[in-house]
């Protein structure tokens, strides 16, 4: 599924032609589809967690202050995408988060179900330029290659919704005690650099 188009997610269809040439590069690579990624729904319950997890919720469902400055900016970056989800996409329960996932996989790749899959980037259909196509029945005769000529990609299947929350949870609650934004906090320094 797209969108961007019927057929073609963001990043993909900014740069089709780009989206190839990194899948025929033979070196591993996993992929993260919107199938995966709209399972990983900011909730109303998420949303509290997140914003001030010490409060208990409310019976009429309102959410807290949030409890620091970084977890109110959080917030604020997940409500601009509630609206545009719900009017756009029909997402009623919340928006999902995309780009956080990445970093899930890195750190704990076991919250995916993940198999390896022959993909390609559709680079000329007049209604599908930018479809991510993975071939699932393995119909292209593939070698045991991670570039042009074999199955290239991993591609998660599905997340542990409720343990990436949980991560996620814990690298916010983390960052809280070092945050800048948060009054209070001494930015560690290493090498020179400030976390």
């Amino acid at each position: 599924m797209g969108n961007r188009s019927a057929s073609a997610e963001f990043n993909i269809l900014c740069d089709p032609e780009a989206a190839q040439i990194v899948l025929d590069v033979p070196i591993k690579k996993t992929m993260i589809p919107l199938n995966v990624t709209h399972t990983a729904i900011v909730t109303q319950a998420v949303h509290h967690r997140l914003l001030n997890p010490n409060i208990p919720p409310s019976p009429d469902g309102r959410l807290p202050p949030a409890a620091t400055p970084l977890r109110y900016m959080l917030s604020t970056l997940i409500n601009f995408f509630t609206e545009s989800y719900k009017s756009t996409f029909g997402f009623v329960n919340g928006p999902p988060l995309h780009d956080a996932l990445t970093i899930a996989y890195v750190a704990m790749p076991e919250l995916f179900a993940c198999r390896r899959f022959r993909v390609d980037v559709e680079l000329s259909g007049t209604h599908t330029v930018g479809e991510t196509v993975v071939d699932l029945w393995n119909y292209r005769l593939c070698d045991d290659s991670w570039g042009r000529h074999g199955k290239n990609c991993v591609v998660a299947e599905s997340l542990d919704v409720e343990g990436f929350f949980n991560f996620f949870l814990e690298c916010v609650e983390r960052c809280d005690k070092v945050s800048p934004l948060n009054p209070g906090t001494v930015p560690r320094t290493e090498m020179g650099f400030v976390y």
